[in-house]
This record gives C-alpha cells, sequence and structure tokens, in this order.
C-alpha cells in the first residue's frame, strides 16, 4: 500500500533536498508520504554530471522518496487537460512533463508538491490539490487549488479526472 499524500514534481524536489526546506519537511520525508514518479525520476537525473552522480542521486531518490507509477491513462489526462488549457489560450503555461506529473497525481489522489506556478494553472482547470514546496505557513497542507488561484479567468471549467 503506498502511504503517500504528495507527488512531488521536479522544481519541488530540487528544493526539498536544499537544507532549509529539506529540514522544515523533515518529518513528511521520514514518515514517506512524499513521492516521485517515473517521469520526475528520469528529470531529476538528467542533472547528473557523472555517472556516480547519476548513481547518488538514484539512491537517494529510492532512500528518501516513495514511489508513484505512471498508468497509461495519465498520458490520455494529460492530452484532456492540455485541451482544456487550449480552449482558453493557456496551454504553454505548462508543458508535457507537468501535464503528466499532475495527472499522475490526480488519478492516485494526491497533492501536487511543486516549485514552480504551472500547477496552479493546470488545477484551474482539473480542481486538484496544490502545494509549494516553499510555503510552509497555510495550515496542514497549505493547498493551493483552482479556488485559491488569482488569476483563474472568467468562464474557465474545472473537469475532474474521469
Amino acid at each position: 500500500m503506498n502511504s503517500a499524500l504528495y507527488l512531488i514534481d521536479t522544481s519541488g524536489l530540487f528544493r526539498i533536498l536544499q537544507d532549509k526546506l529539506r529540514q522544515a519537511w523533515a518529518d513528511q520525508l521520514a514518515a514517506g508520504v512524499i513521492a516521485t514518479c517515473p517521469v520526475v525520476e528520469l528529470e531529476f537525473l538528467y542533472s547528473a554530471r557523472s555517472l556516480a552522480d547519476r548513481l547518488e542521486k538514484r539512491r537517494l531518490l529510492r532512500e528518501v522518496f516513495g514511489w508513484v507509477a505512471m498508468s497509461d491513462r495519465a498520458y490520455e489526462r494529460a492530452d484532456e487537460v492540455q485541451q482544456l488549457l487550449t480552449e482558453t489560450g493557456r496551454h504553454r503555461s505548462a508543458g508535457p512533463v507537468d501535464l503528466l506529473i499532475a495527472a499522475t497525481a490526480e488519478r492516485a489522489g494526491l497533492i501536487v508538491l511543486c516549485d514552480d506556478r504551472d500547477f496552479q494553472t493546470v488545477a484551474s482547470v482539473t480542481g486538484q490539490p496544490v502545494k509549494l514546496v516553499t510555503d510552509r505557513s497555510q495550515g496542514r497542507y497549505g493547498l493551493l487549488t483552482a479556488a485559491s488561484h488569482r488569476h483563474q479567468p472568467v468562464g474557465s471549467q474545472t473537469v475532474p479526472c474521469p
């Protein structure tokens, strides 16, 4: 059984590994409630400077974070969300990797933990919960959802994951 509450994206992953944020999230990291998925891992490992660095990064991922598999349905949902964003001219705000991460989190019922605001735009059409890794001040989860998205355009729609 997966005990994850959060699916972290690559921007959040880089930030949470810095000392200050790692300390702020120490309880959640120790509890194993923050997970990665295949595209996050690939994107993170792309930053490796050598084979030794890549192996160390992979060890760190396996030791510190949980794991969430990506279903084939994640690609279909990413396409649906991109279509919805395109209908309002916001499709350039979230790239393919972000859409896949959001779809994976949505299907698994997880909160997207990130360090960029692209996921807020996605949440404006999916309604899924998003939390900035740098924001530890907003209650238990400090969630950013479609309802708290400041720039949600008039007429946008929230379409839950089927």
